[in-house]
């Protein structure tokens, strides 16, 4: 149980999640980020809700995970909010990406008003009119008619019956036709379906620099910088794997302590290439995706990334090393 104030260190607030999880704790864990405070809350060891500042759900958790410094109280009497502020959609990136399990909120319970003499409704039945009902009419058969009607039936039938079969002796007659008429005219006939071309794909193995160019960030001191990458990929078939590690910042070449290991996973559909990476940073690990498209040209890759080192997002541009 944690009631006494801590300070968080390389990625540390995970660190208290998972002991929280495994113990199945629940209460409050309050955290204080700069000048910024927020509080997690916990039920049987999954996380009901997450408010840090103005950030709620994974946005909350992801800023906490992200800063170097914070503290921390664990509170085991806090109760949750009666509405949580994690989407059904971030539940899934939490799970995925820091490995936390959710919770929903106790649904809350719609009060019944009771019964009084109040409510009561009586019906007023007096001068109602009574509806006067005609006689029935008596149910007689008509077994002429019925006759009649089986018999017209019965010969629409049978009209129907002989139509079918003289389609299907003429559409016969037809199919034995057709293949005298094409052998009589000399035309040479086709040996089966045609098989489509088979394209194969871009050959991506070999040497790779990626740069990404951040356009959108939660923090202003992200903004507008380039990131570069060394990039090794092997492929196989349509399916690739890369390694590689950041080298760059703005390009300023980074010393071999900041230079974090990527790894690389994704597919190429004609000439465009879908790939997610995760990145071991210096505090936690982070996860993206990249959006490429083949340029004919050059051969090299433009298109789009995302990340959430940060809440980052951007173009990113990859060039094979000659």
């Amino acid at each position: 149980m944690f009631d006494t104030r801590k300070t968080l260190h390389n990625g540390g607030i995970l660190d208290v999640i998972k002991i929280l999880s495994t113990n199945n704790e629940s209460g409050r864990l309050d955290v204080c980020v700069g000048k910024t405070e927020g509080a997690l809350f916990f039920k049987n060891g999954r996380l009901v809700d997450a408010r840090v500042g103005d950030l709620t759900g994974f946005r909350a958790i992801n800023l906490v995970a992200s800063m170097r410094d914070g503290r921390f109280t664990f509170d085991p009497s806090g109760r949750p909010p009666l509405v949580s502020s994690i989407t059904p959609n971030e539940r899934v990136v939490l799970k995925q990406f820091f490995g936390i399990e959710t919770i929903e909120t106790i649904e809350k319970i719609e009060k019944i008003e009771p019964y009084t003499d109040e409510d009561e409704i009586t019906l007023q039945t007096e001068r109602l009119p009574i509806p006067v009902l005609p006689d029935p009419v008596p149910d007689t058969p008509a077994p002429r008619s019925l006759y009649r009607a089986g018999m017209i039936l019965a010969m629409l039938f049978i009209l129907i019956a002989v139509g079918a079969v003289a389609l299907r002796n003429k559409y016969r007659e037809r199919e034995r036709a057709l293949p005298a008429a094409v052998a009589s005219s000399g035309e040479p006939q086709p040996s089966g379906e045609p098989q489509p071309s088979v394209v194969e794909p871009q050959d991506l193995s070999g040497k790779w620099n990626v740069v990404n160019s951040v356009q959108k960030t939660r923090y202003q001191s992200f903004q507008n910088m380039n990131i570069g990458f060394e990039l090794t990929i092997n492929q196989s078939g349509k399916s690739f794997i890369g390694q590689g590690r950041k080298v760059s910042e703005n390009g300023r070449s980074l010393p071999a302590t900041s230079r974090t290991p990527i790894e690389v996973k994704g597919s190429i559909d004609g000439d465009r290439v879908d790939a997610t990476f995760s990145e071991a940073g210096a505090l936690r690990k982070t996860n993206g995706r990249f959006v490429w498209r083949i340029d004919q040209a050059s051969g090299g890759l433009n298109g789009t990334f995302v990340s959430t080192a940060a809440g980052s997002s951007g173009k990113s541009a990859a060039k094979r090393e000659l």
